[in-house]
């Protein structure tokens, strides 16, 4: 009877653990998605990239102004739109949890893509981290073509 009993409890406890892990993934996902719109500014400093596509690299207040897209360029690769850029920290603090954001615009100005990417764990004072950001398009389905692409960092604390 003993041992029926010691497999019910860790049984349950293995139930109680699932539920637990399971709340706190919820609860990590939606702080995380709360500050990442939080910090969401859009701004215009144009930069061109291509002869076909433009950037524009937009900003965030405080110490994560500081932190900037100091280069780019727009690649199309086997059906894909790809970013790829170099971060700089120009402020005196480390920023953690940056992540970029491309949107992707026709030549009217429509949107037809938006995609993301974090890109660094942790920049420290002065540091550059490359990054890449891609849609996943493919040659079988490419993704769509654009004419211009907007740059947002949209967290960094």
């Amino acid at each position: 009877m003993e041992s029926t009993d010691f497999l019910r409890r860790v049984v349950q406890g293995f139930a109680f653990g699932l539920g637990f892990a399971a709340a706190a993934g919820i609860a990590w996902f939606i702080v995380r998605e709360a500050t990442g719109i939080a910090g969401e500014v859009r701004g215009a400093v144009a930069a061109k990239s291509s002869a076909r596509t433009a950037a524009t690299p937009v900003a965030m207040p405080g110490v994560a102004s500081e932190v900037r897209v100091a280069s780019h360029r727009v690649e199309r690769r086997n059906g894909d739109t790809v970013v790829l850029g170099t971060l700089h920290n120009d402020a005196d603090a480390n920023v953690g949890s940056v992540r970029v954001e491309a949107a992707y615009y026709d030549a009217s100005g429509r949107l037809v893509d938006v995609c993301g990417w974090y890109v660094a764990q942790r920049l420290a004072p002065g540091e550059d981290k490359p990054f890449k950001i891609s849609c996943g398009g493919t040659p079988e389905k490419p993704t769509p073509e654009s004419a211009s692409v907007k740059l947002r960092l949209v967290e960094a604390f």
